[in-house]
């Protein structure tokens, strides 16, 4: 919250304390000077004028009070009091299709992609996003959309679901209660289709592709790849086949790599190559958590692509401004009708 006009503010906080200060001051002088009247001493011993007179100056001092809230209340609704943030206008024409690969590698390094996106989604201001995750076959866990309530409970249950061990469970070694194992199963089901297949890397990929539509309109579309790229299966397309297809749809493309588990270099070497030939861009980082700096830098990139210039947008908040104006009026007047 910042207040653009503070120095009205102080100038009225100023004038409050002076009609304080000023009024304070008469009081004394009316102390020190009082009238007198002749043969009005036995008045001090009547309750009914004593309780008056104790009420009258309650009154004031409440008079006093609420005047100088009044002045209060009208610098703050004076100095406009609004919240600011920076908006990135292109970005309201932005698709972003998440693509995952859920083979048992990938799982930790999912969970953080998942968990990022979800606090970046308050920030969003017209993007739509989607889910979709593959082993030996696709599954779109949710469509493009800006329903930014959806998104975000199931990319979070998504981080919640795919953190879970596997092979650990299998061998015995690793224990999780029924609840996890069915948020997981849940989370994963459709991706296991093809018996003894699996991370099917470039069909996984192309199934991405297809998510995106309204392919008349104007819109920046990109795709975030997280994949180690060891494939198990026999897929339908090349990994340069399934990128070729990304690029003839004007997708932008940003691939993750995380590191070699089984495969070697070859697999990096492939998906670099597979990435940069359509002029795509490849993170690489063994470490999880460096997940948070690589969608930075991701989100970074775009903005240079589309150009994209942050402005400020201010709001401006007047209701509490008012609201307390609008009181302090009332009690004027209310206090002002009981002195009368």
């Amino acid at each position: 919250m910042v207040m653009t006009f503070w120095w009205v503010t102080g100038l009225l906080l100023v004038a409050a304390l002076a009609v304080w200060a000023i009024t304070f001051w008469n009081r004394r002088a009316m102390r020190r000077s009082p009238l007198l009247v002749a043969n009005s001493q036995y008045m001090d011993r009547i309750p009914s004028f004593v309780r008056a007179q104790r009420a009258a100056r309650v009154l004031r001092v409440l008079q006093v009070g609420v005047a100088v809230f009044a002045v209060i209340a009208a610098s703050v609704l004076s100095g406009r009091i609004a919240s600011e943030r920076i908006e990135t206008p292109e970005f309201s024409s932005r698709d972003i299709v998440l693509c995952l690969d859920v083979s048992g590698s990938m799982y930790e390094y999912d969970a953080e992609i998942l968990s990022t996106f979800a606090q970046m989604v308050d920030s969003f201001e017209g993007e739509r996003v989607a889910l979709s995750i593959f082993n030996s076959t696709s599954r779109t866990v949710f469509p493009l959309t800006n329903d930014y309530d959806l998104i975000k409970r199931e990319l979070e249950n998504g981080a919640t679901a795919i953190d879970f061990d596997e092979f650990g469970y299998r061998l015995g070694n690793r224990d999780y209660s029924e609840e996890k194992v069915r948020q997981y199963v849940e989370f994963t089901e459709g991706t296991k289709g093809i018996a003894d297949e699996a991370s099917v890397v470039p069909d996984g990929l192309a199934s991405c592709g297809q998510v995106f539509d309204r392919g008349e309109e104007d819109r920046s579309r990109s795709i975030i790849f997280a994949t180690d790229n060891e494939v198990n299966g026999q897929p339908v397309f090349t990994l340069q086949e399934a990128t070729q297809r990304i690029a003839d749809r004007d997708v932008d493309l940003y691939t993750f790599y995380p590191g070699a588990y089984e495969c070697g270099p070859q697999c990096f070497e492939e998906l670099q190559t597979a990435t940069e030939d359509q002029d795509g861009e490849l993170y690489e980082s063994s470490d999880p958590e460096a997940i948070p700096s690589i969608i930075n830098q991701i989100q970074k990139s775009q903005a240079e692509v589309l150009g994209a210039t942050p402005t400020v947008v201010r709001t401006d908040h007047p209701g509490i401004g008012f609201v307390l104006t609008f009181l302090s009026l009332v009690g004027i007047l209310v206090l002002g009708w009981r002195n009368r």
